[in-house]
């Protein structure tokens, strides 16, 4: 508690330094608490810490987690991205596929990803969210606003510059085992060539697997 306390003040000092942001201490004091809280029940028993390695993990309180997950067809070159926004309890809010053209590699495909991620929290009218991917050096470039000169930088620098939208945004990486539902309809949504955006429901041929994901959840 201690420790998240000293960061969460430290971040909220650079902020007001550096980007003329504040936070109340109301807002700072949420934050910590839903952070600790959130720490807490990711630690829970051996073997609940194993089941949840391997599948989607809600967040507690009131703040929307985002996952995303992009899929790359080189031989077109093409894009295909399946985001998902869940509460607390597990449900979808909003889950989205689009198709993106001439897209280079797959590293582009996952920043456009991540980048649609951010862009339906704000459609959302989100003031604070999580956004997760399995794209470990995406989500390390969204991490980390030290300039970054890869060929994704133009994507990581529209990134940065769209998650200011948010009062609080953290990026976080997953395994792929707990991101199968933005997989998933990132996958198909190439494969049929379609694009969805559904308010409270997923696409057909997820349902599966959000059944899945949800019956998991304690």
């Amino acid at each position: 508690l201690i420790c998240c306390a000293l960061w969460a003040l430290w971040t909220d000092r650079i902020k007001r330094l550096h980007e003329g942001k504040t936070q109340s201490v109301r807002e700072i004091s949420r934050f910590i608490s839903s952070y600790v809280k959130e720490m807490d029940d990711l630690e829970g028993t051996g073997l609940a810490r194993n089941a949840e390695i391997t599948t989607w993990v809600p967040l507690s309180g009131t703040t929307i987690k985002i996952n995303f997950d992009g899929a790359f067809d080189k031989q077109r070159p093409r894009a295909a991205f399946g985001v998902v926004a869940r509460n607390g309890e597990g449900r979808v809010l909003i889950a989205r596929s689009k198709l993106h053209e001439n897209v280079g590699s797959a590293f582009a495909a996952e920043s456009l990803a991540c980048l649609c991620a951010i862009q339906t929290g704000i459609e959302m009218g989100l003031s604070e969210t999580i956004i997760e991917g399995d794209a470990l050096s995406i989500v390390k470039k969204c991490q980390n606003h030290v300039m970054d000169k890869s060929e994704t930088a133009a994507y990581i620098r529209n990134i940065h510059l769209t998650a200011e939208h948010f009062r609080w945004i953290h990026f976080r990486h997953i395994k792929k085992e707990a991101n199968r539902l933005a997989h998933t309809i990132a996958t198909e949504s190439l494969r049929r060539e379609e694009q969805e955006y559904l308010n409270g429901m997923v696409p057909d041929f997820a349902l599966q697997r959000m059944e899945e994901e949800w019956l998991r959840e304690p």
